[in-house]
């Protein structure tokens, strides 16, 4: 006779697979803030001895933000699958916005600084390493602020850097990607400078919440409710193809929409691939 009565082992292995998630998620937060820290200090005190030689600066800039983008990839259990080579600095890249997670996934494999929104400035501790990493901040509702932020473009430009410009305004669920804003590739436009670009999206274990919750961060999701969930997620898979040609435009607008398509299509690509 078929027996339907439940398992009593099953309350006790449900509780036992929420204990082993509960601590490998608090396990990886102690192991980031400390890789994260470590890097930072490490950078902060080789700074006055490169500061004066811009090759030796970029160089050491690198090897401590790469090396911690790498090693943050490690302690995810995130593996970043490559598609095309990336272009070499200095350079301007566009890319479609899923998660925090995409400073590690594109810092791990081009050296950069991203253009963000004004309110990480102010953040605890997280806002200061930010300012002293180059970061480039916006706040998109002040239109007069836009010379300033495209002459810190250039100038990042010029010092030999990468800039990432995740130019949707916003992150997304990545199942598709929003209409790029315009105002900051006046630049690209005025000095008909090549612009680059990325597309990105993740995968996460089938037996696990879809990536657009589980990875993604997007929508009313609060950060520290979001990051340790994902913390919690045995792995996942990071996919980035980058373009294989720049594009070139005289109107932003036109450079815009261009952009919008070739990073849609590449999507499109990506997620008719099979997982």
């Amino acid at each position: 006779m078929l027996n339907l009565r439940r398992s009593p082992v099953e309350p006790q292995a449900i509780s036992r697979s929420s204990l082993m998630k509960y601590l490998r998620a608090t396990i990886r937060l102690f192991a980031l803030c400390g890789t994260t820290a470590g890097y930072y200090l490490r950078w902060l005190v080789g700074v006055p001895f490169v500061f004066a030689f811009r090759e030796a600066a970029l160089s050491w800039r690198k090897q401590n933000f790469g090396g911690w983008a790498r090693a943050s990839a490690r302690i995810l259990r995130m593996r970043v699958n490559v598609h095309n080579a990336p272009p070499a600095s200095p350079f301007l890249m566009v890319s479609n916005h899923l998660s925090y997670v995409d400073i590690v996934v594109l810092e791990s494999q081009v050296d950069c600084a991203f253009i963000a929104k004004s309110e990480i400035a102010s953040w605890p501790i997280l806002g200061l390493m930010c300012r002293t990493l180059d970061t480039i901040f916006i706040d998109r509702k002040r239109k007069r602020d836009l010379p300033k932020v495209m002459a810190k473009v250039e100038s990042t430009l010029e010092r030999g850097l990468g800039v990432v410009l995740f130019a949707e305004g916003t992150s997304t669920g990545g199942r598709r990607v929003s209409p790029f804003k315009s105002s900051l590739l006046d630049f690209a436009t005025r000095r008909f400078f090549p612009v680059h670009y990325a597309t990105i999206n993740y995968t996460a274990p089938a037996e696990e919440s879809p990536a657009e919750q589980s990875v993604c961060w997007w929508g009313d999701m609060t950060f520290p409710g979001h990051v340790f969930r994902l913390l919690q997620l045995p792995h996942f898979d990071a996919n980035v193809v980058f373009g294989s040609e720049p594009i070139l435009a005289e109107d932003r607008h036109v450079l815009a929409r261009e952009l919008w398509s070739a990073v849609s299509s590449q999507l499109a690509r990506a997620e008719a691939m099979p997982k």
